[in-house]
């Protein structure tokens, strides 16, 4: 089922569902999804912030496994502890959400798990991925000034063509990660590990140059 054009205000969804169905072109202001089924749930240039008040929709708890948010507003959006793995945003505006408790995990024993998240093209500025574990997932050419990623994971994650701007690179792990492409703002390799991380040739010259090291062509 489609609903498209649709206009909905300070409604709660905690009962309603909108799984497996496909949104288009909506509006949601001051709503609260908290706990709702999202799951295979698509939208599509729908708009989840109210300029006006400087407020986004709350998504606590909700179940949004394998959904998908497509060039949609999805600022100051409260996305703590909801299930998502599989989940897909894609070229949306997602500055200030907040995914604290966020898990994009499948847990196949006590110790074991695995992850899978397709967040690419997103505007993720001052966003709070506090100890959120994203690895090995496609988490490229996102915008990533100013946010909180202190104690998250993005291990063996395609990092590719972001933009790391204002971030405390000492308190996440980025090792096995894939930083082709990407501005890496003041990373400093004497603090940060780069075990198994790839990069490009001008990267590793301007990081050399941070540490006191000039490269020089040899042509």
């Amino acid at each position: 089922m489609t609903v498209q054009n649709k206009t909905y205000s300070d409604m709660r969804f905690d009962d309603a569902t909108f799984c497996d169905e496909k949104l288009q072109n909506c509006r949601f202001i001051r709503c609260d999804f908290s706990g709702a089924d999202l799951s295979e749930s698509e939208f599509i240039d729908c708009d989840f912030y109210d300029d006006s008040q400087q407020v986004g929709c709350c998504f606590q708890r909700a179940n949004l496994r394998e959904s998908s948010f497509v060039r949609c507003d999805l600022t100051m959006a409260d996305f703590k502890h909801v299930e998502a793995i599989g989940c897909e945003i894609r070229e949306c505006k997602a500055s200030g959400a907040d995914f604290r408790g966020a898990s994009f995990m499948n847990m196949i024993t006590s110790r074991s798990y695995f992850c899978r998240a397709y967040l690419t093209k997103n505007n993720f500025s001052y966003a709070n991925f506090q100890k959120v574990v994203l690895e090995k997932c496609e988490l490229w050419e996102n915008r990533w000034t100013g946010a909180n990623i202190l104690g998250a994971s993005f291990r063996g994650s395609d990092l590719s063509g972001g933009e790391f701007h204002q971030i405390d690179w000492t308190t996440a792990d980025f090792t096995f990660c894939d930083l082709t492409r990407s501005e890496l703002g003041d990373l400093n390799i004497r603090r940060v590990s780069l075990d198994g991380v790839k990069i490009d040739i001008w990267q590793q010259a301007q990081l050399l140059e941070r540490i006191g090291l000039i490269v020089v062509s040899s042509v």
